[in-house]
C-alpha cells in the first residue's frame, strides 16, 4: 500500500508556510520531522500483528510507505529554488540588494545568529554543487539540482549520518 502523494502534499503544505526564508537549527528540523511523522501515523493508522494485537508503525515503515521526501527535503528544496530565483534577479531588485548587502554597525556580543545565506551554501556544499552561481542562471540545470536536493535531504537514511 502506497500513500497517495496528494495526502503527502497536503500534510507538508499544511505545516509550512514561507519556508524559503526559514533558517532551521537541528532541533527545529527534528521537531518538524516529529510533527510530520505524527500526522502521517494518524493518516496511515496502526498495523496488525500476527497475534491480532495492534502496533504503531516505525519511522522506517512510514518512510517506505510514503516513498516521497520528508518535510526537511521539501524545505531545503524550497530554499534552493528561491536562491536560484534571487540569483537570476536583476541588480536593481530590492530582494537582490538585501541578499547581496552587508549590514553596517556592530554585531551583538555572543555567537552569531544563523544566516540564511550560510545555511543555503552549506546545503549546496553538502550536495557537491560547485560553481552554483552559474548553474542558477540555467533554469533547467537548477531545477535538476533542486530535485536532487529534495531527495538527498528528504530521507531518514540521510538524517542518520
Amino acid at each position: 500500500m502506497k500513500i497517495k502523494s496528494q495526502n503527502k502534499c497536503m500534510t507538508v503544505f499544511g505545516m509550512v508556510e514561507m519556508v524559503e526564508a526559514w533558517t532551521l537549527t537541528l532541533k527545529e528540523e527534528n521537531q518538524l520531522l516529529v510533527a510530520e511523522r505524527k500526522v502521517l501515523r494518524k493518516i496511515l493508522g496502526p498495523t496488525k500483528r500476527e497475534d491480532g494485537s495492534w502496533r504503531v508503525r516505525s519511522n522506517l515503515e512510514i518512510e517506505n510507505l510514503v516513498a516521497e521526501p520528508n518535510i526537511i527535503g521539501e524545505i531545503k528544496a524550497h530554499r534552493l529554488r528561491w536562491l536560484g530565483h534571487v540569483e537570476r534577479m536583476g541588480e536593481d531588485r530590492s530582494v537582490r540588494k538585501a541578499y547581496l548587502g552587508r549590514p553596517v554597525g556592530r554585531r551583538p556580543v555572543g555567537r552569531p545568529k544563523y544566516r540564511w545565506k550560510d545555511r543555503v551554501e552549506a546545503d549546496l556544499s553538502e550536495l557537491g554543487a560547485s560553481n552554483w552561481q552559474e548553474t542558477a542562471q540555467d533554469r533547467e540545470k537548477w531545477h535538476v539540482l533542486v530535485s536532487e536536493a529534495k531527495t538527498h535531504f528528504g530521507s531518514l537514511s540521510q538524517r542518520s549520518k
